[in-house]
């Protein structure tokens, strides 16, 4: 008897400890392959290959010009320089092509609401053979605008260059006619600005009716692969699926809608109005919108790889692969669910599709599992004599058919229950980390997975370890055989009663809901069940056919005798879904942190976490649930336990003390001055009257969106550069206000105002730095006309204002702004001190604010 309890129990320990070596194996394998794999680079092309393929280095070459007067802010010194040296790259291409295509060039002017002069620059190439007039035609687009501070090389200096490349390509390109789909270049201005570029194109444009697809490009940091972002219908995947280097999935759609993150797409989609894509390079956004936004940040390959993917769809297009009248009338009523696998390979398939395999799936559990226990029962029944194995349930047990059944229920809401519990342990992980160290995980997604995924696993792993002890309970309390072995039955033989069949069942059936869930919602978003249910459910099913056949038939088998397939079997089908769910997990998280964090500074400190914490925690669940079964085989709760807890513990320690922030992943601030002058006249004269400075102050707004006091940050560049600063005032943590005490050169510099019939009529002459942005205004019955509104930059303004006479009191106002860092003595002297932190721009140029009140007092 105690040879059988040590050869059981050592029994136990191989089984564990092959388990752990296996799975340890998977995980190891599985992960790095699927971060390598899936993020590995093409080769960069040199220059000297031929001009119809794809050349990163030529690529690269625009972006000395592009971003030679800093920051593409609209209606800027940038801005104007971008569109120069777009216009001249077009000309330039267009000349070097010895083909007879007809190149139109046209320049969309507009304004915008504060009268700044915007342009979009727009190409479009044909065929000159072509008679019809309405040719279906491809738009490429990307904008060229930037936000203050920035170089605007990833946004959207990378679309820039890609779309110069490619028209050079496919100018060059002599398989293409152009006679059938006509291209479209578009360069948009004020995309940052709630894309006024591309509604002013889609609203007035001549071309716009003749549009039928377009592919936008647009990024945060091109620090990764770029990948399908947005795709409107989705049917339009099917053709995405044929270039070389597909990286799409469904999932990052959502994300834009979300956290909102709108682009030039949302105005061509708006309504349907046009058909198309959106690619982008999303990962590892922590420079996005600011000053390390540099052309050099960006990696070698990344542009080569879209380039040339970008380049086989553009050309199926072209070339009538593709139909353009396919799409024009599509409902998008059954989409379709897309995802690659390590960006090698596109899945593509319909959401009925889907619906049909779950079903099927369904099916299958419900009815092979109910036939199995039921054939087995019958089985036993015939050939109770037969029955001496000692795993035997009939053995042991009285009502064995009910017993099981019951075993079947309670497992199968166990099971649900330490899904539940899992998730929990997670959230208030996540919870815990918001009030003390909320920003552990930033800058390194992997420490976020281990530190959100391990309390999900050893929540469920506990609920499991509890119900293993009710579950050997219930077994003591049922009635019992026990004219077999006389009054009681010895602990060892009840231990090894086997339930295994009822265990995998159980889990089939979870599976089974979670399918039924998938199809009653009907969201894209549930694909990652049936990835995980198509390869576990049908290898469960199979290993218990064959066991039950062999039982059935009375075959020995060494192999199923000692049920190592149990072990092996399900961690080498589970090894792609695995790969899979390591690699997109690893993939949103990386989106998502660097996004998240920046409202941490608007009250998101616990709901980030949160939403960090579920994306890695609900896939977790997934995945652990097809090894429940192999757990409770091995029956070694608690010292899987001890090895996640420490596990845990290490990785806690790290994230609590770890500093999140460094020179690759900063602070974000960003700093807004504001001045206001009073002018003031009350006596004219027939001469010009300078006008006399009444009062004048200026203020710093500085703000954080991570969450980063500013009171100590402040006092430490105090202390570093000797500077005191006057008046600080904190309305919030994040936000302090001081005076501008460093020196700045305020815009405004002298008023004159010379009289003209009869003081009547007055011209205003303002001088004042160099500027692009001016704005005048004044009350509503003050009649003023700008009178060189035209000339920008300038360094004078001139009024000409109009009275009558009841105008005895009003004001006339000048706003000027400017966004250049060497117009700041604060923001050189911070940025240079405070290395650990770095500047964020917004959309117009309004760092630097100078308001200047003219009052009249006739």
């Amino acid at each position: 008897m105690l040879f059988s309890r040590q050869f059981n129990s050592n029994n136990y320990v191989k089984q564990f400890i092959l388990w752990i070596v296996l799975f340890i194996c998977v995980i190891l394998i599985a992960g790095p392959l699927a971060l390598h794999v899936s993020s590995a680079l093409p080769t960069v092309k040199t220059r000297n290959i031929p001009l119809h393929l794809f050349s990163e280095e030529r690529a690269r070459t625009y972006f000395s010009n592009l971003t030679l007067y800093g920051s593409r802010v609209s209606n800027t010194r940038g801005d104007f320089y971008a569109r120069s040296f777009l216009i001249s790259q077009i000309e330039r291409i267009s000349s070097i092509s010895k083909r007879h295509l007809q190149i139109e060039f046209d320049l969309q002017n507009f304004t915008d609401r504060q009268h700044n002069q915007l342009q979009n620059i727009v190409v479009r190439l044909s065929n000159p053979a072509t008679k019809s007039k309405n040719v279906s035609c491809l738009l490429l687009t990307a904008h060229y605008d930037s936000v203050e501070f920035s170089l605007g090389g990833s946004d959207d200096g990378s679309g820039i260059v890609i779309l110069l490349e490619l028209l050079s390509n496919l100018v060059n390109d002599l398989t293409l006619t152009f006679s059938d789909v006509h291209l479209i270049v578009l360069f948009t201005s004020a995309e940052e600005i709630n894309s006024q570029g591309a509604k002013e194109f889609i609203t007035n444009h001549i071309w716009r009716s003749d549009i039928r697809y377009f592919i936008n490009i647009d990024a945060t940091t091109c620090n990764e692969k770029a990948s399908l972002n947005r795709i409107i219908p989705s049917q339009l995947v099917v053709d995405y699926s044929r270039v070389s280097r597909p990286r799409a999935n469904v999932i990052i759609e959502y994300i834009h809608k979300w956290l909102r993150l709108m682009s030039d797409y949302d105005v061509f989609t708006l309504n349907n109005s046009l058909l198309g894509y959106e690619f982008g390079f999303l990962l590892d956004g922590y420079n996005y919108h600011t000053s390390l936004d540099h052309p050099l940040m960006i990696k070698q390959g990344v542009l080569q790889d879209l380039g040339e993917n970008l380049g086989i769809l553009i050309r199926n297009i072209l070339l009538g692969n593709i139909n353009p009248q396919m799409t024009k009338n599509i409902i998008d009523t059954d989409p379709f669910i897309y995802f690659d696998i390590l960006g090698r390979y596109l899945i593509v398939y319909r959401m009925s599709t889907s619906v049909i395999i779950e079903q099927i799936l369904i099916i299958l559990v419900l009815v092979i599992g109910i036939t199995l226990i039921l054939f087995d029962h019958i089985w036993h029944r015939k050939r109770t004599l037969t029955c001496i194995d000692s795993h035997c349930i009939y053995l042991h047990f009285k009502y064995p058919l009910i017993i099981r059944i019951i075993l079947i229920i309670i497992d199968f809401i166990s099971n649900i229950f330490s899904l539940v519990v899992g998730l929990l342990f997670a959230i208030i992980v996540a919870l815990t980390m918001s009030m003390f160290q909320p920003l552990s995980w930033y800058g390194n997604a992997t420490l976020a997975i281990f530190l959100f995924s391990l309390p999900c696993i050893i929540g469920i792993i506990t609920i499991e370890y509890l119900w293993n002890i009710f579950h050997h309970f219930m077994l003591r309390k049922w009635p019992k055989n026990s004219f077999r072995f006389g009054s009681t039955i010895e602990e060892q033989y009840l231990k090894k009663a086997s339930f295994d069949f009822e265990h995998n069942l159980a889990v089939l059936f979870i599976y089974s809901l979670l399918m039924i869930i998938s199809i009653c919602f009907s969201n894209r978003l549930s694909y990652l069940i049936l990835v995980w249910s198509i390869f576990i459910c049908p290898i469960y099913l199979l290993l218990m056919i064959i066991e039950f056949s062999l039982r059935w038939k009375q075959l020995h088998c060494t192999l199923f005798e000692q049920a190592y397939h149990w072990l092996f079997l399900p961690l080498i089908v589970s090894f792609i879904p695995l790969t899979h769910t390591i690699e997109i997990v690893n993939r949103l998280v990386r989106i998502l942190i660097p996004l998240m964090v920046r409202r941490f500074s608007f009250g998101w400190s616990r709901l980030g976490n949160v939403i960090i914490c579920s994306v890695i925690a609900v896939p977790t669940t997934v995945f652990v649930l097809g090894f429940i079964p192999i757990l409770q085989r091995t029956k070694h709760f608690g010292r899987i336990l001890i090895i996640l807890l420490i596990t845990f513990f290490i990785v806690f320690i790290i994230a609590y003390y770890r500093q999140p922030f460094s020179s690759s992943h900063p602070h974000i601030f960003y700093a807004k001055h504001m001045s206001k002058s009073m002018y003031k006249i009350e006596t004219l004269s027939s001469d010009p009257v300078i006008v006399s400075l009444i009062s004048q102050s200026s203020s710093i707004t500085v703000t954080t969106y991570d969450g980063l006091a500013l009171s100590p940050v402040l006092s430490d560049f105090s202390a570093k550069s000797g500077h005191i600063l006057h008046n600080q005032r904190c309305l919030k943590t994040t936000k302090c206000t001081f005076d501008d005490t460093f020196n700045r050169t305020i815009a405004v510099q002298h008023i004159e105002i010379e009289s003209m019939n009869n003081f009547s009529d007055y011209i205003i002459f303002v001088q004042h730095v160099l500027s692009y942005n001016i704005q005048v205004s004044s009350f509503p019955f003050i009649k003023f006309l700008v009178l060189n509104q035209s000339n920008i930059p300038r360094t004078e303004t001139r009024i000409y204002v109009t009275l009558d006479s009841s105008s005895s009191l009003f004001d006339i106002n000048i706003k000027i702004r400017r966004c250049d860092l060497i117009d700041s003595p604060f923001l050189v002297l911070f940025t240079d001190i405070m290395s650990n932190m770095v500047l964020m721009g917004k959309g117009q140029c309004q760092a630097i604010d100078d308001d200047t009140t003219l009052t009249f007092n006739k």
